[in-house]
């Protein structure tokens, strides 16, 4: 004979209230990015991370969208797709990405733990432009270049090159 707690039905009830309320609430509140980048009328942007500093960079995320890793001092041949085109550049961004552990080879102590990071950064002004030199050399497929300039700081920048981010 199986034993039922008076309780367990009650937990039940509760457990089923709770995620019934926990999805509904995600309905709610103001628009957000489209789930799908290449959902939109705009064309969408491979983004390249660059790291200007001498610690790895784990995932960079622009907004809800993955950029990628990204190494010391690299050079912008690692891309990432997609961030979705928009209408609107002009509405700010979350930039997120997590500082490596940095470990000592020798004594394998760690030396740096991870460290993540946060930050609301902006498109430069006018989303992205192509320049007649783009022009000339048939560059039609921008990018977003998600740059890390130092331990604290982000910015945003576009080319019409992955490497091109490289040199912004």
């Amino acid at each position: 004979m199986k034993i039922i707690h008076p309780c367990s039905a009650s937990l039940r009830t509760v457990g089923l209230a709770t995620c019934v309320l926990f999805a509904v609430s995600a309905c709610a509140g103001g628009p957000s990015l489209p789930d799908d980048p290449f959902d939109s009328s705009e064309p969408g942007l491979t983004m390249v991370p660059i790291n200007h500093t001498d610690r790895y960079a784990i995932n960079v995320v622009t907004d809800k969208y993955w950029a990628g890793d990204a190494r010391p001092h690299n050079d912008g041949s690692a891309a990432a797709c997609c961030y979705p085109g928009l209408k609107d550049w002009n509405k700010p961004v979350t930039v997120r990405w997590t500082w490596g552990t940095e470990i000592d080879p020798t004594t394998k102590a760690v030396l740096k733990p991870r460290e993540p990071h946060s930050m609301v950064a902006y498109f430069p002004p006018g989303g992205p432009k192509r320049s007649a030199e783009d022009i000339a050399q048939d560059k039609d497929e921008p990018y977003l270049c998600v740059i890390l300039r130092d331990r604290d700081t982000a910015e945003l920048a576009f080319s019409w090159s992955g490497t091109g981010c490289a040199t912004k």
